[in-house]
């Protein structure tokens, strides 16, 4: 499948089908705690709007990522279910736009930053208790230098 639109193709209101799966590579991952194991699955269309593209498109893939908590590897299913974008025309150079920018920044910006085994429970979790501060039920004492100001401006 190839990730461009050829808005010279696109006229009198006609939309432009895509369906299929690339490989995750066009992403260009290059980390050591976040992978891409499963090819990504595109379904979507592509029309002209007076003076702008439209893009709508439907994304699923898997991201593998380690557990917040023990450090195994988790997979974590990526879905972008009615994603829309909108390219003004004179911005697009030659009459392609290249979709690769666009799904790369649009699939990293759903990967989560903390991720938890077993579905939110991790077994190790109890384990790692006693290295976090319990919630403290005492109210502490804290300094707030405005406190006592005098704000009634009459």
């Amino acid at each position: 499948m190839e990730l461009k639109i050829y808005t010279d193709r696109l006229k009198d209101e006609q939309a432009e089908k895509f369906a299929g799966q690339v490989s995750a590579d066009f992403l260009e991952i290059q980390e050591e705690d976040l992978t891409f194991s499963s090819p990504v699955s595109i379904r979507g269309e592509a029309y002209l709007a007076s003076d702008h593209l439209i893009v709508r498109f439907h994304i699923e893939t898997t991201a593998i990522l380690p557990c917040s908590i023990c450090n195994s590897t988790v997979e974590v299913p990526i879905c972008l279910p009615d994603f829309m974008h909108t390219e003004p025309v004179s911005e697009i150079k030659s009459c392609v736009f290249d979709l690769v920018p666009l799904l790369r920044e649009d699939i990293l910006l759903q990967v989560p930053q903390f991720t938890e085994c077993n579905g939110g429970h991790c077994p190790e979790r109890d384990t790692m208790k006693k290295f976090t501060k319990a919630p403290s039920s005492e109210k502490e004492d804290a300094y707030f230098p405005f406190a006592n100001l005098d704000l009634d401006t009459k």
